[in-house]
Formats: C-alpha cells, structure tokens, sequence
C-alpha cells in the first residue's frame, strides 16, 4: 500500500547474526561465475592448441578472450545485484500488503497512530519518547480489544518500520502469513546488504568464487 515509510524495515542485532549466518551463500552467482570461467578456460586452452599461430598471436587472441570474459562477468554481477534488490523488494510489499478493500482504513489508521507518536518518537527527550511508547501501547490494547483489524494492522507496520521489536513481534505472532513474509523479507535483505558490503565482496573476490581466475598469458 502507499504510505509514508521511514525506513527499511529494522532487525534486532540477534536477528541479523542468525539470518547472516543462514542466508548469504550465493550459489546462483558462484554457479553463473563458474560457468563463464569454464567457458574461457576452454577459449584459452583452443588458442593454446591452434598451431597456426605463433605465441605473440596466441597471447593477443588470450587478451582479447580475456577482457571479452571480464565484460561477461562485469554483467553477470549486476544482473545478480538486480535479482537481489527485486526480491528484496518483493518480499517487502509481500509484508505491508493489505487487501485492496482494506487499504482506504488502514491507511487511515496508520496516519493518525503516526501523527499521534512521532514527534516523541523523533524527539532525544527520553520523556517524550516514552509518552509515545505509551501511547503505541494503548492504541494496540485497543485495536485487540475492538477487534479492529485496520488499527492492528497500522501499528504493525508502522513498529516493523521503526523498530519496535514489542509491536511487531506481537502483531506477527497474529498471523503465520505475516511471520512467513517478515522471515522471507529477512532472508532477501541480508542476502542483499551481505553482497553490497565491500568487504564481503573482496572476500568473495579472492575465496568465495566471485571473480575470475586470469589467464597468465593475458
């Protein structure tokens, strides 16, 4: 639905660990990898064999399937990142989407609980802050109470996007559909910021099967 998000939704410090800890091999990209490095190995190797050319033409033919590879590798790791960012945000709308008939209330509901709670939430006075944590507290114990599905709905999102482990684990343990799609969104954005970090990327460079293996001839 369209609404006003402040962020992606946040991770407790345990989650995160335990979610990078399961979730960011990247067998799809290491097989892609592998594939194109088979492929120039066999280049190479045909080059090597070809004897109607003497070893300067051999090691310019070597350069020229050299840097064709690397445009194909260049390709393949954007087009992995792509894939990774889609299903991030796939899974992202999985877990704020309402149902089209729902959308006008929930909305509604999501407004007013973010009006009547951010300025404590965004304030540095500890008392402010915790005037709005009061005041999540009692619009959930509401919502549950009248069975309003839109309010419930509202503060659910709205504590997935600001953190607030309390709300949102208590508004995913409403629904198994919810829960699935928090741990799918999980998955796909630790997937995504694993790839993203530099240092992995340097460590799956030189150990991970992220980058080619040269040619010495080129």
């Amino acid at each position: 639905m369209e609404q006003q998000q402040e962020a992606h939704p946040a991770f407790s410090q345990g989650e995160e660990q335990q979610a990078e800890a399961q979730h960011t091999g990247h067998p799809e990209l290491t097989g892609a990898v592998g594939a194109v490095q088979a492929s120039l190995d066999a280049r190479v190797d045909q080059v090597k064999e070809d004897r109607r050319l003497d070893k300067n033409e051999q090691r310019l033919k070597i350069q020229d399937t050299w840097n064709e590879a690397t445009d194909v590798h260049a390709r393949v790791m954007k087009a992995y990142e792509h894939e990774l960012e889609a299903r991030a945000t796939q899974a992202e709308q999985g877990l704020f989407h309402v149902i089209p008939a729902n959308r006008d209330s929930v909305r509604q509901a999501y407004n007013d609980v973010y009006d009547r709670t951010v300025p404590g939430f965004q304030s540095d006075d500890g008392e402010r802050r915790e005037e709005s944590r009061e005041e999540m507290e009692r619009l959930w114990e509401r919502a549950i109470r009248t069975g309003d599905k839109a309010l419930e709905t509202a503060i659910g999102q709205l504590a997935i996007e600001r953190g607030d482990e309390k709300h949102r684990d208590a508004y995913l343990a409403r629904s198994p559909e919810k829960t699935g799609a928090w741990q799918r969104y999980g998955e796909a954005r630790t997937k995504l910021d694993h790839f993203k970090n530099p240092q992995e990327r340097f460590w799956g460079s030189i150990a991970g099967g992220f980058s080619l293996r040269k040619p010495p001839e080129a």
